[in-house]
């Protein structure tokens, strides 16, 4: 068993993800207590997370699953523009693109399961939803903790992205969790919240985020917001993240540049939307949001209103 996790692990790393861990299915039997506290919470997030209660029941879905693997990706080892900052989120922005060297490489990663013979469900085939939670799933691997923002974080950092795999092999790879929590009395990510969203540690409203208004929300200004709580934000928002003191990387001016987002930076500038086509927006802006926007968010009336 021991043998199998390290090799899963080595793999892992060579197709270019950081830290990777392994946990028994069995593992996510919590999960169903936290998302049911969350509905409680907040009542009116039913609506945003009814869809995630699959999440829940990756057991179900998957009856021949053993163990999860959960795969991080650090994309704060890249620099991003000063020129972008406070305006698109960076999840979104510094992800690198499929088939570009600086990207991770789920393909050999699922084609090195297939050839020792492990059945596996899981990588980018069932979208945002995939096999089950995948914050709850790295916290259970010991890879890291959800912070007060409600974002999971390494000892890098809340500026990753999880990616998971069911297999139908029995292995186990949890490591030693030695990342500090936060302090009882830090509220700067709540204080850096203008919407309010964050109402309370560990709890959000979904539909006063503006991440979530930008995206999914159709630019849309609910009742009781106001354009300047916004910012200059267009796509996402970072500030909840940015302020806070877990979060090392706090000057983006270093670290390995992308050159799908260099290339356009001068293009997605404010001052320049002017000369934006629908055809570049479909080709280099939508496929860098995971989803969040999509190609008939980019004739939508709300974001074509003069």
């Amino acid at each position: 068993m021991e043998a199998l996790a390290e090799k899963i692990y080595q793999q892992a790393m060579q197709c270019g993800f950081d830290p990777c861990g392994i946990i028994p299915v069995s593992a996510l039997t919590g999960f169903l207590d936290l998302y049911q506290k969350r509905l409680n919470d907040v009542p009116m997030s039913q609506y945003f997370y009814g869809q995630e209660g699959m999440l829940a029941k990756t057991q179900e879905r998957f009856p021949w699953t053993k163990p999860i693997v959960i795969l991080v990706f650090d994309y704060g080892k890249y620099r991003f523009p000063s020129e972008l900052q406070g305006k698109y989120g960076k999840a979104f922005f510094l992800e690198p693109e499929k088939e570009t060297e600086e990207r991770f490489d789920l393909e050999s990663f699922e084609t090195w399961f297939s050839e020792n013979g492990i059945h596996t469900e899981g990588g980018e085939h069932f979208g945002a939803f995939s096999i089950g939670p995948f914050r709850y799933m790295a916290m259970q691997a010991a890879l890291g903790i959800i912070r007060k923002n409600n974002f999971f974080y390494t000892d890098k950092g809340s500026y990753v992205n999880l990616y998971a795999y069911a297999i139908d092999k029995e292995c186990e790879l949890i490591h030693e969790n030695t990342i500090v929590p936060c302090s009882e009395k830090c509220d700067l990510c709540r204080r850096a919240c203008k919407t309010g969203s964050l109402q309370a540690p560990y709890t959000m409203n979904p539909f006063k985020c503006v991440s979530f208004l930008t995206t999914f929300g159709n630019c849309e200004v609910p009742d009781g917001l106001s354009d300047e709580m916004y910012g200059e934000w267009i796509i996402g928002c970072d500030n909840c993240q940015d302020v806070c003191p877990h979060n090392k990387r706090h000057n983006w001016s270093r670290g390995k540049a992308l050159a799908s987002l260099e290339n356009i930076v001068s293009e997605i500038l404010p001052e320049n939307y002017d000369n934006l086509t629908d055809e570049f927006l479909i080709k280099y802006i939508i496929p860098k949001t995971s989803n969040h926007l999509q190609e008939k968010d980019v004739l939508c009336d709300c974001c074509n209103q003069e």
